[in-house]
Parts: C-alpha cells; sequence; structure tokens
C-alpha cells in the first residue's frame, strides 16, 4: 500500500482524516495561499488545493497525496481569515441575514505529482 501524506498542519484535517483510520503522516506544503489578482475564489481554492498536493507530492514521490483549501465567497468576493475578535464580529455583522458560499477544493498527487486530480465542492451557508 502506498503511504498516504497530507499536505496541511491544519487540526481540522488530520483529525477528518483520521476518522478513515488509515496510517497517514503530515507534511507542511510551504506555498503561497494569496490569492492571485482578479482569481475568483472557487479558482483560488483549487489552484492552492493542488499546489499543496503537488508541492509535497515532489517531495514524496511514492506517496499518495492529499491538499485541501477552502475559501469563503461573499457576492462573488473572498472572505478572508479575519485574524482577531474585532475582525471576526465585524465580519460576522457583515454576514447576518446574507448567503455565504465556502469553496472546499481537494486535489489528490501521486507519482511525485505527475497525476493530480482536483474537485471543488461548493457549500452555501445562510447568516
Amino acid at each position: 500500500m502506498q503511504p498516504i501524506v497530507l499536505a496541511s498542519t491544519s487540526p481540522y484535517r488530520k483529525a477528518l482524516l483520521a476518522r478513515l483510520h488509515l496510517p497517514f503522516e503530515v507534511c507542511a506544503p510551504d506555498v503561497d495561499e494569496a490569492a492571485l489578482p482578479g482569481e475568483s475564489p472557487r479558482t483560488t481554492a483549487r489552484r492552492l488545493a493542488q499546489a499543496k498536493a503537488e508541492a509535497v507530492a515532489a517531495r514524496v514521490p511514492a506517496a499518495i497525496v492529499i491538499g485541501s483549501d477552502q475559501v469563503a465567497d461573499l457576492d462573488g468576493a473572498p472572505l478572508n481569515k479575519p485574524g482577531s475578535h474585532d475582525a471576526a464580529l465585524a465580519q460576522l455583522l457583515q454576514l447576518q441575514g446574507r448567503t455565504a458560499t465556502f469553496h472546499t477544493a481537494l486535489a489528490v498527487a501521486r507519482d511525485g505529482g505527475a497525476h493530480v486530480e482536483v474537485d471543488c465542492v461548493p457549500t452555501r451557508v445562510r447568516f
């Protein structure tokens, strides 16, 4: 069985993968997570999930590597991580009574990144 590597240091993603009861390792992808100018939130999530999987696959070519990213979207504009309590409160007030979309992308790479599958699932949340 090929080793599985999670290209993320997120405790939440690690806990999700652990639910499958499969052995896996964790490796930080070291990828710049900034959105590109004019890039949609969905495209950002897909690109970053793929970049994370490919970055780690290049370092662990014998493994199956899983990369993921999520970008929140309000009316087509990305919602960045608030970074502070006050910013989080302001963001929640901005979202009150509105619907945001969370674009969750998953990429699976193998053969050192020569083969990569990427998908993105939107989840709409009304606040």
